[in-house]
């Protein structure tokens, strides 16, 4: 019998209603018999969740912890580290610290998460700074790419772990050796800032994996690499440009075969041809991104993440959970 699962979940700090959250904990509750989970929320979201009928039958499972403080979207990291420890997103990291949860998942404040989980889990031996890292679809496999969101300036030493945190990734999962690329504006050496030049430079003499050089925004998803490096600033615009294309062009689609009679079979019938395709292309069904680096599980969920997203970050703060990520970068890294 598998051994249970418990994930530190805050519903707190997400674009959406905490509510749609906390529909999307219990309705995967009800599916993941062998999970348990720790929800934090406010006073008001705690009350109504409990009267939640399809609560009820799980609360064997499923604590509730009503928060003090929430995390405000546009709070400085600093400032929340200092002042906002009671809040949802520090009591749930805070469940991973004491070993009460295998993993926590939040949507709220990306700065404020990073500084406050760098805080109460510690970094691995080597690591400076933790890093939004999640894998990409590309063509014909998929694609780690980091950092997202965590850290808006990098040097060109933060770089170099950042590869070594994807390559590490890469390789346990099998994908041998990790083929590591830099974004860059071009491919030639010249090009691009000082710091990515000697950031170049430092990839280039680590022999743990297979650095490519300089990869250019539209190179991304051919397949080329597997592995993609670069700041925090630069990756969350590579990020959400990726996702707001392949949202315009799922919502082109709809719109083309819908518009006729004739054409709405034929998109009935694409549908079901390519409905693997769809899924790997919709973001919402990939949502959820590691804070790796760190001595624990943390994931960062889209902040405007709805219900059906919500529920894949779930999904993956479970499989990330059961996976123990930061136990094999550990042993990798030494």
């Amino acid at each position: 019998m598998a051994s249970p699962t418990y994930l530190a979940v805050d519903v707190m700090g997400g674009d959406e209603s905490p509510h749609s959250f906390v529909h999307a904990t219990l309705f995967f509750l009800k599916s993941h018999p062998h999970t348990s989970v720790l929800l934090y929320g406010s006073d008001t979201v705690i009350a109504a969740a409990k009267q939640n009928p399809h609560a009820k039958p799980l609360l064997s499972r499923l604590q509730f912890i009503v928060a003090e403080q929430v995390v405000a979207p546009d709070e400085k990291p600093s400032s929340a580290l200092r002042k906002k420890q009671q809040s949802s997103m520090w009591l749930a990291l805070h469940a991973v610290a004491q070993g009460r949860a295998d993993a926590a998942l939040s949507a709220g404040n990306t700065g404020a998460l990073m500084v406050m989980a760098r805080y109460l889990l510690g970094m691995l031996k080597g690591i400076d700074r933790p890093a939004i890292c999640k894998r990409m679809p590309v063509r014909g496999a998929s694609c780690y790419v980091l950092d997202l969101g965590a850290n808006l300036t990098a040097s060109a030493l933060q770089l170099e772990q950042f590869a070594l945190i994807g390559a590490a990734l890469a390789e346990v999962e099998g994908v041998v050796p990790a083929k590591v690329g830099l974004l860059n504006i071009g491919e030639e050496h010249q090009k691009g800032t000082e710091v990515l030049r000697e950031a170049d430079q430092r990839l280039r003499d680590n022999t743990r994996y297979s650095y490519q050089g300089f990869v250019e925004g539209n190179a991304m998803f051919d397949g080329r690499v597997n592995v993609v490096v670069c700041d925090g600033f630069t990756g969350n615009i590579a990020l959400k440009a990726s996702e707001g294309l392949a949202r315009y062009l799922i919502r082109d689609l709809k719109r083309y075969f819908g518009s006729t009679p004739w054409r709405r079979i034929l998109g009935f019938c694409a549908r079901l041809l390519a409905s693997g395709w769809f899924k790997r292309l919709n973001p919402a069904d990939y949502n959820g991104a590691l804070l790796a680096g760190l001595n624990g599980v943390v994931i960062k969920s889209h902040g405007g993440a709805d219900q059906a997203a919500f529920s894949a970050a779930l999904q993956m703060t479970c499989e990330q959970a059961q996976r123990k990520p930061h136990l094999l970068l550990a042993t990798w890294l030494d």
